[in-house]
């Protein structure tokens, strides 16, 4: 049973999540790697993980199989050494980007590697778990990550202002990518929190009272998000009046919030996570920002105002964030704001 397909072969239609069952008792130390990732896939479902998580885990332990099978080596468990794991952390150092403005031009970055390292950490934790002869996951060591500059993901209402100028709201799209943008910059939801909200969750009752703003959207909705936790999110009186626009521009019944062109294998037109990012990359473009703008640009905005304007502790509860540590890395300002307040302070 080879793990990835050899040179002219072509590709396997199921992935490791969508592969068919592994029966953990089956595992033994001439089973094939692959074997053991789709039963820790499978093991993480089982926790509860979600599925967002799950590919992302799926893409690393991929790539991890298809370095192992080196020349056709088709390795066994019993074949994961340390240098085994030397090498492949080695081979991450120097791997170049895949995707984005930057494929093939830079290597990935040291969060990024060790995405991927604790990744096969969780593989190893697992054989430990089953008795099967693998090296430690203390073996996998993880690099260093610098510290985020001050300016990195940091956008200034100016140019926030200018990337919800960059639609064209007279036609469908752009009165749609209008109101995503101004729902991510309102709540600080993650992408994926984003495209898996439901219309229902937002649209008032069309019978019910009118409410006395006049605004048929709710200002809040509650969100399942990272660590499969539910939070409440609020929306301001801008962003629920263009959500409004955009959904009484749609004529279909699909569930979902937003939409696109595009039919998904269950029948239902759902924006995917690729399809939002993009539409804030290309936004970025129209603004004229030389920043490689995404989504997350937006969420990091809305929570460094909640701290800033607010407190911490609420911006914490705001994102969804399990430790404040993880909310006051948001409190960073840029280097002009830094100078604008020690020149009011000391002159």
């Amino acid at each position: 049973m080879r793990i990835t397909r050899r040179a002219g072969e072509a590709e396997p239609k199921k992935g490791l999540v969508s592969a068919s069952y592994v029966d953990p008792r089956d595992l033994g130390p001439n089973s094939p790697v692959r074997d053991l990732a789709q039963a820790y896939l499978q093991e993480l479902r089982d926790k509860g993980r979600s599925e967002t998580t799950l590919p992302r885990y799926e893409r690393f332990l991929v790539e991890f199989l298809g370095f192992t099978d080196r020349d056709g080596a088709n390795p066994r468990v019993k074949d994961l050494d340390l240098r085994i794991l030397k090498a492949y952390s080695s081979h991450l150092t120097r791997r170049r980007l895949l995707a984005g403005r930057d494929v093939g031009k830079r290597p990935i970055s040291a969060a990024s590697k060790n995405m991927h390292l604790i990744a096969l950490r969780g593989l190893l934790k697992f054989g430990v778990l089953l008795d099967l002869p693998v090296p430690g996951p203390e073996k996998v060591e993880l690099g260093k990550a610098p510290d985020p500059s001050p300016d990195a993901r940091h956008l200034d209402q100016e140019k926030l202002e200018r990337l919800m100028e960059s639609f064209d709201t007279a036609t469908d799209d752009g009165l749609r990518n209008r109101a995503l943008l101004e729902f991510l910059a309102a709540t600080g939801c993650r992408v994926s929190e984003l495209v898996a909200l439901d219309r229902e969750k937002i649209e008032l009752d069309p019978h019910a009272v009118n409410p006395k703003d006049g605004v048929r959207i709710a200002d809040e909705v509650t969100v399942f998000g990272k660590g499969s936790r539910y939070r409440r999110v609020f929306l301001r009186m801008r962003a629920r009046e263009w959500l409004e626009r955009y959904l009484r521009s749609r004529k279909d019944k699909d569930p979902a919030l937003f939409i696109t062109g595009r039919k998904k294998e269950g029948g239902s037109y759902r924006m995917s996570v690729k399809m939002a990012q993009t539409i804030v990359a290309e936004a970025a473009k129209r603004a004229g920002l030389a920043e490689s703008v995404s989504p997350h640009w937006l969420r990091h905005a809305a929570i460094t105002a909640w701290a800033t304007q607010m407190n911490v502790p609420a911006a914490q509860r705001l994102a969804g964030h399990r430790n404040v540590a993880t909310t006051s890395r948001y409190l960073g300002s840029t280097d002009a704001e830094l100078k604008e307040l020690y020149k009011k302070r000391f002159g």
